[in-house]
């Protein structure tokens, strides 16, 4: 298809609390990445300013520490200090314990979200099963009043201590590059097309080589689709994404990539939010990273709207809806978070209620485990990713298995 001409005027500065600032016309652009870089020194071309987070913005945060150790608990209360963020730590072995602490600290009408420092070991989050297997997820802590809502917006974080303190004050870069990883990248270009219409320069991957790592250390989104037929789909792993027969990127891979700018990594696979290899390759590699912790489920039947699609297509596409109406990706989570909790069926609602009330953790209904499963690792007062003049709405949810 004819890409949307483009103008792009990068400006430099020396100062990091200035972000780089790049104007453009039209839409975004999609796989002209490469093609247009290619015929320059690419290391030279693709090089873009970086900033701090806002100060101001950082005061706001929360941040809930869990059973670090000492010394590293020490570290992270100076540099919340530093940044002016309220810090508390958290010692107990329930994550009701972990609900209460947060909710007798939280102020929502100063603090704009909460930053968990911890594994589920450390800081615990609640346990949930489906089909035989176990994992865990922090979706039931959001909900503070106790009405089965989800009310605020937070991410958690995990690893050694120069991963933990990157992620509470990390660089950010405004390149307007997203990545796709799509094992079927002709099959649809639904989500190529949003991304364009969200701003983004868009390259779409099947996946993972060398050179691809520059590329991606400077994008500011990347995502991983798990569409179409079952058998060359994209599934995940703790330690990787595959399809059946082919690594598309593994957690050895990520771990060669340096992010220079904390970019947003969303996955539909399966499994791949646990804390295994792929996870914390990210995280200490520097990006943050929205998965899910069970099998993830495609819909079945179409959906006029995303926000009564309680599968991972409602789940994803509503993040890429509301990604251009909050102003950090921790808001967008929640919006999503919420929204599709409002729409569930009473029957899904009352099995997420029975967890929540300790009377189970096992789930059963595809719906409960599709909105409940998907966890962000990272810091929430990440500004949202968009690129300029953005302007994305869903239309209709089509089955695409």
């Amino acid at each position: 298809m004819a890409a949307t001409p483009v103008t792009v005027i990068i400006t430099f500065d020396d100062d990091l609390s200035v972000m780089n600032i790049i104007s453009k016309r039209g839409l975004g652009t999609i796989n002209e990445i490469k093609k247009k870089f290619r015929k320059k020194r690419v290391d030279e071309e693709l090089a873009f300013d970086v900033g701090k987070m806002s100060r101001d913005l950082l005061k706001r945060m929360l941040v809930v520490c869990g059973r670090v150790g000492d010394e590293n608990a020490a570290q992270y209360e100076r540099k919340a200090k530093e940044l002016g963020s309220d810090f508390i730590v958290e010692k107990g072995r329930s994550w009701v314990l972990t609900q209460k602490t947060i909710r007798e600290n939280y102020d929502p009408s100063y603090h704009k979200g909460a930053l968990l420092i911890g594994t589920n070991k450390e800081l615990p989050a609640t346990q949930i099963s489906y089909d035989g297997d176990y994992a865990f997820t922090d979706w039931f802590i959001q909900d503070l009043d106790g009405d089965g809502i989800p009310d605020f917006p937070f991410g958690r974080i995990f690893g050694p201590p120069t991963t933990v303190l990157y992620h509470m004050d990390p660089f950010i870069v405004d390149s307007d590059i997203a990545i796709v990883f799509d094992s079927q990248p002709t099959r649809s270009d639904i989500h190529v097309k949003a991304l364009a219409e969200l701003g983004f320069d868009v390259e779409v991957l099947n996946r993972y080589t060398e050179d691809e790592a520059k590329l991606l250390s400077v994008s500011e989104f990347i995502l991983q689709f798990s569409d179409g037929v079952f058998t060359a789909r994209i599934h995940g792993t703790p330690d990787r994404w595959a399809t059946h027969n082919s690594v598309i990127l593994s957690h050895n891979q990520a771990s060669a990539i340096k992010f220079e700018g904390y970019p947003v990594v969303y996955s539909e696979a399966c499994s791949t939010a646990l804390e295994g290899p792929l996870l914390k390759a990210f995280l200490n590699s520097g990006a943050s990273y929205i998965g899910a912790t069970l099998d993830t489920m495609n819909n079945v039947k179409p959906f006029d709207d995303w926000r009564t699609c309680a599968y991972c297509d409602g789940w994803k596409f509503g993040f890429l809806d509301l990604l251009d109406s909050h102003e950090l990706i921790g808001e967008v989570k929640l919006a999503v978070d919420k929204t599709l909790t409002e729409n569930l069926e009473p029957k899904v609602f009352a099995e997420l209620e029975n967890v929540r009330k300790g009377e189970t953790t096992t789930l059963t209904i595809d719906n409960a485990v599709s909105v409940s499963e998907w966890m962000l690792f990272g810091n929430p007062l990440r500004s949202s990713t968009v690129g300029p003049n953005a302007q994305f709405t869903p239309g209709r949810i089509v089955v695409d298995t």
